[in-house]
């Protein structure tokens, strides 16, 4: 009798516990919910390359969201640049990235580098800042104006990133194609490298794309005795009109070493894009934290200081994400129709 009481209470207690492991298992489909399972939401940033201002912003941003959101795990990656953060978020190996908006709108839109073969696996989350453009040569070269490149050693940036893409547009009109007509000698070297090579004198120009101030055109200015050409008048107005992400800009006085007087450039939007299927209340969170911690982030890059929600679309030119689209209402920033899904 004892042993078929035990035999009774030994399958009690396998069922028992049979039930309790089937309850602590997730029900139905991760829609990356963290709130639904308690798992962590792994957010993967595609930046560019190491000694830009979006590596910079993007560990800072990174680290905010771990520290500021719940079940968040952000990581960085370094990058080309904003062509090859397309064919990350594409692939899924990124979920947020940086990109510059005219590159935003050619994938969007299959066009130039993406011709025919339109990317649309995300949509706008925010605007950060500028993406101003600098042409870096020395004071001794006899390079004055950007017609002066012909024929001169350049670096226009790494291939695959926005930055090759802003020098190529940019020197078009003025008649000079590095790429297809080589009338320029191209070196197609990350923003570090091109400071480098700019210091040994291994090249006549280093073209950066990027904030105020930026690590690379800080360090050429003070090594060597170094200028930035300007964009403007005719040149301007003719890049503007053929190919309108690009808006006038000018550098402060003294934001450089030896650039004691202001400078006229050109500049496109820098934004951030989120991967669609990323969960709504999670890119309203990554948003929200951009803001409320923008002194934290102005540690890393001091222009974010100066992020406004007012601001957070200017230049967007991609259909906003739904997260994004509830944080701006939310905050009384009015979606124009062109940003709706």
């Amino acid at each position: 009798m004892t042993k078929k009481l035990v035999a009774v209470f030994l399958c009690l207690s396998i069922l028992l516990l049979g039930m309790v492991g089937c309850s602590a298992k997730p029900s139905g489909k991760d829609t990356g919910k963290t709130e639904a399972t308690g798992k962590k939401t792994q957010i993967n940033i595609s930046t560019a390359t190491t000694a830009g201002i979006y590596y910079v912003l993007g560990n800072a941003l990174a680290k905010v969201w771990k520290d500021k959101i719940p079940n968040i795990n952000a990581s960085v990656q370094s990058t080309a640049g904003s062509n090859q953060n397309v064919e990350l978020l594409a692939r899924g190996e990124s979920h947020v990235a940086f990109l510059q908006n005219g590159i935003a709108a050619d994938a969007w839109n299959g066009e130039k580098d993406f011709n025919g073969k339109p990317k649309r696996d995300f949509l706008g989350m925010v605007y950060l800042y500028p993406n101003n453009c600098y042409f870096v040569v020395r004071k001794d070269s006899g390079i004055n104006e950007l017609k002066d490149l012909k024929g001169k050693r350049i670096i226009p940036g790494p291939v695959g990133s926005g930055t090759e893409v802003n020098a190529r547009e940019i020197l078009s009109v003025v008649d000079i194609d590095y790429k297809n007509k080589k009338d320029a000698i191209a070196n197609y070297v990350s923003n570090s490298e091109a400071a480098e090579k700019f210091a040994d004198n291994q090249t006549d120009m280093a073209y950066i794309a990027g904030g105020i101030p930026h690590a690379s055109v800080t360090e050429m200015m003070t090594r060597g005795d170094a200028k930035i050409l300007e964009v403007k008048g005719e040149v301007r107005d003719s890049l503007i009109k053929k190919y309108p992400a690009y808006f006038p800009v000018e550098i402060p006085a003294n934001s450089y070493k030896g650039q004691t007087e202001a400078l006229q450039t050109v500049a496109q939007g820098n934004i951030l894009v989120v991967r669609k299927d990323v969960d709504p209340q999670i890119v309203y969170e990554m948003i929200k934290n951009i803001y409320a911690n923008k002194n934290e982030l102005a540690n890393s890059y001091k222009g974010a200081a100066k992020f406004d929600i007012k601001d957070g679309l200017k230049g967007m030119t991609v259909p906003l994400h739904p997260g994004a689209i509830k944080f701006f209402e939310e905050n009384g920033v009015k979606i124009p129709d062109n940003l709706k899904p």
